[in-house]
């Protein structure tokens, strides 16, 4: 099992999740990789990847993302397992919270990747989303601005869940 672990950040938040993403998952998973340093060839070297992206501004892809997703859209991102991670603050912006997910959803999409890691929205206050469907989030959904203690926990049962989805256990090295 190999695992990519892919993010855009602006204010570096997403990518100490990132980090903190691959402490979990140990030497399953490769050390987390800027977006506008990745190539997106790579994908074919991979078994899974998760996807990071924050909410930017009210309801925005972050700026590496909305540059480098529609590279994303080749062939060997057909079948790819992939799960996404999100930040955002959902009292700041209760109309657009986790909204970078969806979007992010819609442009890889059509390639046909396989998504895996949806999280549950109890324990959240917000409006609306557009990185919620059918009542689940696409993929993990922190928030460091309004909720910073529940991100360990958060991170604790999505990467065991993740683990569980690809059939990897639950125990890392």
């Amino acid at each position: 099992m190999k695992i990519a672990i892919i993010y855009g950040s602006t204010t570096g938040m997403t990518q100490i999740v990132a980090g903190k993403i691959k402490e979990r998952l140990g030497d399953l998973a490769d050390e987390p990789a800027d977006v506008s340093t990745f190539n997106p060839e790579r994908i074919a070297d991979y078994d899974a990847l998760l996807l990071g992206i924050p909410t930017w501004n009210i309801g925005e892809m972050q700026e590496e993302w909305e540059d480098v997703a529609p590279k994303f859209l080749i062939p060997e991102l057909q079948g790819k397992r992939v799960a996404m991670f999100g930040l955002g603050d959902q009292m700041g912006y209760p109309d657009t919270f986790g909204d970078a997910l969806g979007l992010l959803w819609d442009i890889i999409e059509p390639a046909g990747p396989v998504l895996f890691g949806r999280w549950p929205t109890e324990g959240y206050e917000y409006e609306a989303s557009a990185g919620e469907r059918d009542g689940t989030f696409l993929g993990l959904m922190c928030d460091d601005d309004q909720q910073p203690e529940l991100t360990e926990e958060r991170l604790d049962k999505w990467c065991a869940q993740v683990l569980q989805e690809l059939g990897a256990g639950s125990a890392v090295s």
